[in-house]
């Protein structure tokens, strides 16, 4: 019976500590905009912040938005709202784009996304549009560390970074067994256009769980050292 506690113990360690490829942060899709509807939705994450109504309070975004219509621009100049099915007609596009407050990082400057109180990301997901190479996003790691994305890599490479104004599309990262404390985007041009963070977050019985799998296998190594003395 101690053996298969112990074994069961191990299995949940062993789960939650994971394997060093499974630690690496990749774009695992990249899913964009058609007519069967917008990819602002959240598409079985948790919708975190659309600028909008939904602001997570596990949450703190700092950094530039554009609200709608007072920020508004029409036509576009430094700042694209992102396309997506849905939206309306502006500044002579050909596809409608995001009628709703949007995050717009200008040239040389940075927004950053926390979570608070000691919560981590194990998911995440954003909309973006008019991809550009100047473009930059940093994951932070729990307990130290960070994953870079510039260019095209922050979508995978397909569409090209030309800022394509019609380009408009939800980039989902895998985490592995990483857990993300904090994102920051970058630009060094005008600019960087994204709206929908969106993400998973672990659930308080998740650790419970966990917690509780590495205590019960200290309990039992213990015991076991006390019968072998």
């Amino acid at each position: 019976m101690k053996k298969l506690v112990l074994a069961a113990a191990s299995a949940m360690m062993l789960a939650a500590v994971g394997s060093a490829a499974d630690a690496a942060i990749t774009v695992s899709t990249t899913v964009a905009d058609d007519l069967h509807g917008s990819t602002l939705a959240a598409n079985g994450q948790v919708m975190l912040d659309d600028f909008d109504a939904i602001d997570d309070a596990r949450t703190s975004y700092v950094g530039n938005i554009i609200e709608y219509p007072d920020e508004f621009q029409d036509p576009i100049s430094t700042s694209a709202p992102p396309p997506y099915s849905g939206g309306i007609i502006v500044g002579g596009a050909a596809n409608p784009v995001d009628n709703t407050n949007y995050a717009s990082v200008q040239g040389g400057t940075f927004s950053t996304y926390t979570m608070l109180g000691g919560t981590t990301l194990r998911g995440f997901s954003f909309y973006m549009g008019s991809p550009d190479t100047y473009n930059k996003v940093t994951f932070f790691h729990q307990g130290g560390g960070s994953t870079v994305f510039e260019g095209v890599d922050i979508w995978g490479g397909d569409p090209p970074g030309n800022g394509d104004r019609t380009q408009g599309f939800r980039v989902y990262y895998s985490f592995g067994t990483t857990r993300v404390t904090g994102i920051r985007f970058d630009s060094t041009s005008d600019a960087f256009e994204f709206d929908g963070l969106a993400g998973i977050v672990p659930e308080p019985a998740t650790w419970a769980l966990m917690i509780g799998g590495f205590g019960l296998a200290g309990a039992m190594i213990r015991r076991r050292r006390a019968a072998v003395a």
